[in-house]
């Protein structure tokens, strides 16, 4: 459902590239950037995934957790898929160059929040009780 919701959030970036005159915060050659970004943000989702596959837990939402994974990019964000997500939808922003596909990214960012993170930050404090509390205060949700 989140890979479908970002694409859904590229194809509303690219509408609004489209369709809403805006000016331009990025112009080629500085706009080409959003390409490393988005190189970066996949990367960090995959780093994030690959400590999902090490505990043997699924990173599909809402399913059940078998493992608490606090390792590898764990240590620095709660939620590190989610935020190479919105890296990425930046990115795109980044390369299509103009200030109005930047309106998707908060309104992607509330979206995860209220039907994913809050969902699962209260299953995981079900599953894992003080031990999932501890790190919820020393990790911070994004970095």
């Amino acid at each position: 459902m989140l890979p479908v919701g970002m694409l859904v959030g590229i194809i509303a970036m690219v509408s609004t590239w489209y369709f809403i005159p805006g000016s331009e915060l990025f112009k080629a050659p500085y706009s080409h950037g959003g390409w490393g970004l988005f190189v970066a943000a996949l990367g960090l989702a995959m780093y994030a995934k690959r400590q999902f596959d090490h505990v043997g837990t699924s990173v599909r939402p809402f399913t059940k957790t078998t493992d608490l994974v606090m390792s590898g990019p764990f240590k620095f964000s709660r939620n590190p898929m989610y935020l190479a997500m919105v890296i990425g939808l930046i990115s795109v922003g980044v390369i299509l160059g103009k200030i109005a596909p930047f309106v998707v990214v908060p309104l992607f960012i509330m979206w995860i929040r209220k039907y994913f993170i809050d969902h699962e930050e209260q299953l995981m404090e079900t599953y894992f009780g003080d031990t999932y509390r501890e790190y919820k205060s020393c990790v911070r949700r994004w970095f």
